[in-house]
């Protein structure tokens, strides 16, 4: 786990860097790895369920799609003007 954490972690470094020329591949592969991280990880509360959606899906995109039917309504309510910082 702790090597999966550390090339996840260089990746997003790489794609941070790449600008508008991201390499589509290494890309996939980021999120990929994310994903997986996630569902072998596990956890509580909303990081708990994320994860159980991870562990769910049948592919990266199955997932990504769930998470986002998932936390568009928490989005939407942090979006509101009043949970803003002023």
């Amino acid at each position: 786990m702790e090597e999966a954490e550390a090339l996840h972690a260089a990746l997003e470094r790489l794609l941070e860097g790449a600008g508008e020329d991201l390499c589509p591949w290494l890309e996939r592969a980021y999120r990929l790895l994310g994903w997986r991280i996630l569902a072998a990880k596990g956890g509580t509360g909303l990081t708990g369920r994320i994860a159980e959606l991870a562990r769910e899906a049948r592919s990266l995109e199955d997932y990504e799609a769930a998470r986002a039917r998932e936390l568009g309504p928490i989005l939407e309510g942090l979006e509101h003007g009043e949970n803003r910082d002023p």
